[in-house]
């Protein structure tokens, strides 16, 4: 176990850093959480690249420093953005015990991103991963420039997970296992840790390929926090979590081969669940559409009809994640150019592939 406190001696300064940190899609997801943003299953997740929250974070230090809560100003794009700050401030809230410095300063947020907002496309998990590690940095310089990189690494993802479960993942790449399992021993419920940690990951797995088809730009009608909050009293809680073990033991076994045949109706089989689960709560609701639905249909075919590789999989949303390997790229753009675009807003896509994780750099004075 990490020290994840950082004793705070009095140190105080302006420091402002500049944070990335991605999106990241689980291939086999966790839905619901206990005690605080812990997980009630292991996921394991690939990490993007380009589909990704950048983040400026500069802080000064505090006229009265024992006032509480921190005092945090949230901007998305130069502008304030309520809801989220909300979140923001709860993050701060929770991080603090942990990195006690962050009360005696002045904390100014401002982060965009380069995909649409609360869209399902895990905009929480790129944008509080971002601010941890930007966070972490400036630990790192008040604390006089500790260069301990994975102790850093680790403690972002940690605190990354207080702001949003799924951003614990967003730190690390390519390939990301969240949550204790005992067929991964590194695994823990608190942070986020790469799969080639335990296990070697087949080569291609570290070049794949993911297109985002935004269906729907707008912001979901239900957040992932409250959809989480439905598995509670779910009535098919114990048969999904029974069945992300079973799914993790053959993704795991799919990631170390190579076996797409394998690894292709665990994915497809994982989206599906997750909504089912939410057309299936106490309280039902549908974030599907019909263009949704369409380009399944139309995957389908394709792989039918030429035996490419190519699958789907969903976030909390109705965009849709085109996976693929790297080797049928040409192909697969074609695909989507001639035949798919058509049911995206506006034509809209996001080419992406599998990332390395976040970084952060001090911004000089």
């Amino acid at each position: 176990m990490i020290d994840l406190v950082y004793n705070f001696n009095g140190a105080t300064a302006d420091v402002s850093v500049e944070a990335r940190a991605p999106s990241n899609i689980a291939l086999v997801k966790y839905w619901g959480k206990k005690d605080i943003q812990q997980p009630i299953n292991p996921s394991i997740s690939m990490t993007l690249d380009k589909s990704c929250t950048k983040t400026v974070i500069s802080v000064t230090p505090r006229n009265n420093p024992t006032r509480k809560p921190p005092s945090v100003e949230f901007l998305y794009n130069g502008q304030k953005r309520k809801p989220f700050e909300t979140k923001v401030n709860t993050f701060f809230n929770r991080i603090t015990p942990y990195s006690p410095w962050v009360l005696h300063h002045n904390i100014i947020v401002n982060s965009v991103n380069t995909f649409p907002h609360s869209s399902g496309i895990a905009s929480s998990a790129s944008s509080m991963a971002s601010i941890a590690m930007g966070l972490m940095l400036i630990e790192s310089e008040l604390l006089g420039g500790n260069k301990d990189y994975n102790h850093r690494i680790c403690k972002a993802s940690f605190l990354a997970r207080l702001g949003s479960g799924s951003a614990t993942r967003s730190i690390r790449g390519p390939i990301v296992i969240w949550g204790k399992s005992e067929l991964f021993p590194s695994s823990n419920d608190f942070w986020g840790i790469p799969f080639e940690r335990d296990f070697d990951l087949h080569p291609v797995f570290k070049s794949f390929c993911d297109t985002v088809l935004i269906v729907e730009s707008k912001s979901k009608k239900k957040s992932s926090s409250k959809g989480h909050a439905q598995i509670e009293n779910h009535p098919y809680r114990k048969a999904r979590i029974s069945q992300t073990y079973i799914h993790l033991e053959d993704l795991k076994n799919n990631l170390v081969s190579g076996d797409l045949d394998g690894f292709i109706p665990i994915v497809e089989r994982e989206a599906l669940t997750l909504h089912a689960l939410m057309m299936s709560s106490p309280d039902y609701y549908l974030l599907l559409r019909p263009n949704t639905l369409e380009i399944i249909y139309q995957v389908w075919q394709y792989r039918d009809r030429t035996k490419i590789p190519l699958m789907f999989s969903l976030d909390a949303g109705a965009n849709i994640h085109l996976l693929y390997p790297q080797d049928f790229k040409v192909k697969i753009h074609e695909f989507i150019d001639h035949q798919l675009k058509r049911f995206c807003e506006s034509g809209k896509v996001i080419h992406d592939s599998v990332g390395v994780g976040a970084e952060a750099n001090i911004i000089p004075n």
